[in-house]
């Protein structure tokens, strides 16, 4: 394992080696004069240049993050989790051809309930030893992940050029696109919602307010003369989510963000700022869960009319439980809002 990542496991909150580097929070007088980045919903700046290659960081992205040991089990047939109906039908598609599969980890007590198009290209081994590579502090913010065997449908029968997208907590994936980079960058949205919620509200911000739309990410961004990508321009969500994506590309290689680029340091403090802020949860101290979103909840499907098949008369099927409540994790729960939130990630640029 690379010393950065050794440095963040091993709770060091020193800058002594590798790119553990760790930046003093800004002083609120600092912060304060900023307030004018506060009124802000325009990024104007450029991107780095030369930019990031993302085929080359899914190549390290590979190697750096170890894979977890996993046993899953199927659901009992007719039985799909009601945020699986939901994007099936937002894509136009018949929810009987997925099949669904809970998955656990040794690092937290409750599964991940999975749903993969019987035809998608990635198979449940690729899927599932991916999911494994996700660090648990990340992982744990997903309540459902979706594997389609197509481009992504707006649901009204023209195809969006998306790769992926963000419902709530809910991941959904089109082909040759589930790769750790782009979990990266979508788990990066759940977050920035959800995992800093309570420091936000006790500092008089709206429930529901994104981090990346504070005066705590936007003074990082004010610091800096670029943004990580052309795709951070969007929103800042969109800024912190690739920021996300490349940070942790910055503690997993050895020189860090100059293996990619000589111009890096151009956003340098936006990548330092989201190490500040959320490496420590994303690397717990004791290395397991310290709570999980909630999948959705078990519905049984009926095709009206369909007589039932040989292996399902007389016999007893128990629908599948998705409670995390009194399983001894902590339920994470989205902030208002945070469940009707989306963002479709559309590649590099």
């Amino acid at each position: 394992m690379r010393p950065s990542l050794i440095c963040l496991l091993t709770g060091v909150t020193v800058p002594l080696f590798g790119n553990c580097l760790t930046i003093p929070p800004a002083s609120q007088s600092q912060l304060d004069s900023r307030d004018d980045l506060d009124k802000r919903d325009e990024l104007d700046k450029p991107a780095i240049r030369p930019a990031f290659s993302e085929d080359t960081q899914d190549k390290h992205l590979r190697f750096d993050y170890p894979r977890k040991q996993w046993r899953s089990r199927p659901w009992e047939d007719d039985y799909y989790p009601n945020h699986c109906v939901d994007e099936a039908q937002f894509n136009n598609l018949w929810i009987l051809d997925f099949e669904v599969r809970d998955v656990w980890f040794k690092d937290c007590g409750v599964p991940w309930t999975v749903c993969r198009h019987r035809d998608a290209q990635e198979n449940w081994k690729s899927i599932l030893d991916t999911l494994s590579q996700v660090p648990v502090g990340m992982r744990q913010y997903v309540a459902n992940l979706v594997i389609l065997p197509g481009a992504i449908d707006s649901g009204e029968g023209a195809t969006v050029q998306a790769a992926a997208y963000t419902r709530g907590s809910v991941l959904v994936f089109s082909p040759t696109y589930f790769k750790l980079g782009v979990l990266f960058h979508e788990i990066t949205h759940i977050m920035d919602m959800v995992a800093l919620a309570p420091f936000l509200e006790s500092q008089g911000f709206p429930e529901g307010t994104p981090f990346s739309r504070t005066k705590y990410w936007k003074y990082a961004y004010g610091n800096d003369t670029a943004v990580p990508t052309p795709y951070s321009r969007a929103s800042w969500q969109e800024d912190f989510a690739d920021a996300g994506r490349w940070a942790m590309s910055h503690i997993s290689r050895y020189r860090g963000l100059a293996e990619y680029s000589k111009g890096w340091e151009a956003c340098r403090t936006q990548i330092r700022a989201f190490q500040w802020w959320m490496m420590p949860m994303i690397f717990p101290k004791k290395g397991i869960c310290t709570g999980k979103v909630e999948g959705g909840q078990a519905v049984k499907v009926v095709v009206e009319g369909a007589k039932p098949g040989p292996e399902s008369q007389g016999k007893d099927k128990k629908k599948p439980n998705t409670k995390v409540e009194g399983s001894g994790v902590a339920p994470i729960v989205l902030p208002a809002g945070a469940a009707n939130m989306f963002f479709a990630y559309h590649g590099a640029v």
